[in-house]
């Protein structure tokens, strides 16, 4: 009782809400400003014309993407006109059939001549219309194919902003409903639509050929139901592309909420989660019932304007009949024929609507496809000469890694996040990069590894800009460890080896895998790394062991040291380290010290980002750069700069670090004091 009174009161609030929303919505869509004078002639033949025109554009994209050829085009389409002249020649044996019947024909061998023409066309019209099908479900299938796959590898080529910007619910919903929609335009929509044209055309020959008049009237009738169904497919097109983008804002309220359920539940979100996921439905749901009642106006037009021609159809026949100016038999197939084109005519006109919202839907995969990434590997253009130049300025310039004046902005943000930087890391450096929050020090690793583009200024490795090098170059030769290391839901030995092509192919089931080699070297790898998976391991891990969605089932020390595997397994020239200790217990930051040692010593240079300042002596750093508002305030050995009194000196001290050879502070002998140990940074109560 209590839930029927909460649910009428939550559809009686969303229906003032929707109601609203869709006054809104509608108006924006589809009227006009009455301050905007009515459109001339000339006007709406241009508004007639650039539909046109963006259709064909729509056509041209989609024939492209799903990349087709002969061998299913002509085969299908050939099918479909047999199946469609088969399909028209069975009214010119059903009304010989009905006549003989009618007038009692004496002559047996015209009536079986007329059975024996409708059985064969049948069983052909049959046998071609089932050909069509399946090849155009093919045709559909491979369309889903081709433009998934497509779709995926850009989305995953685009720059680091746009997903700042996209959350990742919308692009899901585009992969998956707005792609399925294409599909169906192919498979089905498509196919009707030109199966009916086949039709018609076939079926207004022989009205041609019985009476030319009477066909023309009917012409007439079928032109005033095209237009209402042009009308229709143009209000539809527009309402789909607005029903998608809510289908889609909704599927990003689904996976936000589910991939945060714990938060939801610890704060009690469900309510909050639930409403606004209920009120995005809610429009969507409102914008479909005008859909609804758009197509039953649609239907009930169309079907009016058809009753009305065939009635106006058969008083003509009545007429020429009476005059005798047509035989019983001609009229009789002619009223067969009419009602084969207008049902032709009819189905086009519905399917060509579903056509057109359809597109509609799908018009942002399109954009998405077609969307160049701001952040791009560069064109390959060989030239001998700036190879040469290239491979001295490499000789020349001493630095691994070099940022020259360069300024770092986010398309989001006013301020830059890095703002002239000047840095050398040159080799055998141990660099790390601190500084308060929001000082730019994760902007400092993203531009290393290219996900973002300095706005001025450079940054290069061994002498060639960043920009300049393949997203291939980059990775391998600058692998980071993350501060929580995404692993993926596979095997221990796929995740160490993610982004390396398989090398080896299993007999058994003709699948890729990788060789023994790769597989020692992994073993070695997580050895070093702290995460033994030889037989007598404690952990029960073995390189197959899978890790669950995200490396649910390792603990975060575990994934730390899989993820140190990974840079392990590279030799990388620069090894990034992202707050590699920030999320551990002592024991576990211990063991993935040891192997961040193992691993820079693998590495010609490293660069870690911490706010955790004991690790800097525990990895042996050598340089420390501070961060502050974007800027480098400064830079220098560690132990110098904590005796400098600088920014450095104070964010070391706020964590109880100090320089090594300074005496421990004392406090006032008659009240309890400590003795700070400066090698462990712990405090020990002295009695």
């Amino acid at each position: 009782m209590i839930r029927t009174v909460i649910e009428k009161r939550t559809q009686r609030r969303l229906g003032d809400v929707g109601r609203r929303r869709l006054r809104n919505r509608l108006r924006r869509l589809f009227l006009r400003d009455k301050s905007t004078p009515p459109a001339t002639e000339t006007e709406e033949k241009e508004g007639v014309m650039s539909s046109m025109h963006k259709l064909n554009e729509t056509r041209q994209k989609l024939v492209r993407l799903v990349g087709y050829d002969s061998s299913l085009l002509l085969p299908a389409f050939s099918y479909l006109i047999l199946g469609a002249l088969f399909k028209s020649i069975i009214p010119h044996f059903y009304s010989a059939c009905i006549s003989c019947v009618a007038a009692g024909e004496a002559n047996r061998n015209k009536l079986m001549l007329a059975m024996v023409g409708l059985g064969v066309s049948s069983v052909f019209e049959a046998l071609f219309t089932g050909l069509r099908g399946a090849l155009f479900w093919i045709a559909g299938s491979r369309a889903n194919y081709n433009v998934r796959v497509k779709l995926h590898r850009n989305l995953l080529l685009q720059e680091a902003a746009f997903f700042d910007s996209n959350e990742t619910g919308f692009l899901m919903s585009r992969l998956n409903n707005d792609v399925n929609k294409i599909g169906m335009v192919i498979s089905y929509h498509v196919n009707v639509v030109l199966r009916q044209l086949a039709q018609f055309i076939f079926g207004s020959v022989f009205l041609m050929r019985i009476e030319p008049k009477l066909a023309m009237v009917a012409f007439a009738g079928i032109g005033l139901v095209a237009v209402a169904s042009m009308l229709y497919g143009d209000f539809t097109r527009a309402l789909a592309e607005k029903v998608q983008e809510l289908f889609a804002v909704s599927s990003a309220l689904a996976e936000t909420s589910f991939s945060m359920s714990e938060s939801v539940r610890a704060f009690d979100g469900v309510s909050t989660e639930s409403k606004k996921y209920e009120s995005s439905q809610y429009d969507a749901l409102q914008l479909e019932e005008v859909q609804a009642w758009a197509y039953g106006s649609h239907k009930f037009v169309s079907d009016t304007l058809q009753a009305a021609l065939q009635c106006l159809l058969l008083f003509c026949c009545w007429k020429i009949g009476r005059a005798g100016a047509l035989p019983a038999a001609k009229l009789t197939s002619f009223l067969f024929y009419t009602n084969f084109v207008l049902e032709s005519s009819n189905e086009v006109g519905d399917q060509w609507a579903k056509i057109q919202g359809a597109i509609g839907a799908s018009s942002n995969v399109f954009d998405l496809i077609s969307r160049v990434p701001s952040v791009s590997d560069p064109i390959s253009i060989r030239d001998p000469l700036l190879e040469v130049q290239a491979a001295q300025q490499m000789i020349n310039d001493h630095a691994v890694i070099k940022m020259s004046n360069m300024t770092v902005q986010y398309p989001a943000m006013d301020r830059a996040a890095l703002s002239e930087i000047n840095l050398d890391l040159v080799e055998n450096d141990r660099v790390a990069i601190v500084g308060r929050s929001g000082s730019g020090k994760s902007s400092m690793l993203r531009t290393i590894l290219r996900f973002y583009d300095p706005v001025s200024g450079t940054c290069s490795l061994e002498g060639k800009n960043l920009r300049d090098m393949t997203r291939s170059e980059i990775a391998s030769n600058i692998v980071v460890v993350e501060q929580e290391p995404k692993l993926f839901p596979v095997s221990l030995l796929d995740n160490v080896l993610y982004g390396i092509e398989k090398d080896s192919i299993n007999e058994e089931t003709g699948d890729e895998i990788y060789s023994e080699n790769y597989r020692a070297l992994v073993t070695e790898a997580l050895s070093l790394a702290g995460l033994p998976v030889t037989a007598k391991n404690d952990l029960g891990l073995e390189l197959d062991t899978r890790v669950g969605d995200g490396g649910r089932t390792l603990s975060g020390g575990q994934r730390q040291r899989v993820a140190i595997a990974r840079a392990l397994v590279r030799f990388p020239t620069v090894l990034l380290l992202d707050e590699p200790t920030s999320a551990l217990d002592s024991k576990s930051e211990k063991l993935v010290v040891e192997a961040l040692k193992s691993a820079t010593e693998r590495t010609r240079c490293m660069l870690m980002v911490t706010h955790r300042l004991g690790v800097v002596r525990s990895l042996g750093v050598n340089k420390v750069v501070v961060l502050d508002q974007g800027q480098i305030a400064e830079q220098g050995n560690p132990e110098d700069l904590l005796r400098s009194g600088g920014v450095y000196a104070q964010l070391a001290q706020e964590q109880g670090i100090y320089p090594l050879k300074e005496e421990p502070l004392k406090e006032d002998e008659q009240g309890d004091h400590y003795i700070i140990s400066f090698r462990s940074n712990e405090k020990l109560l002295k009695a």
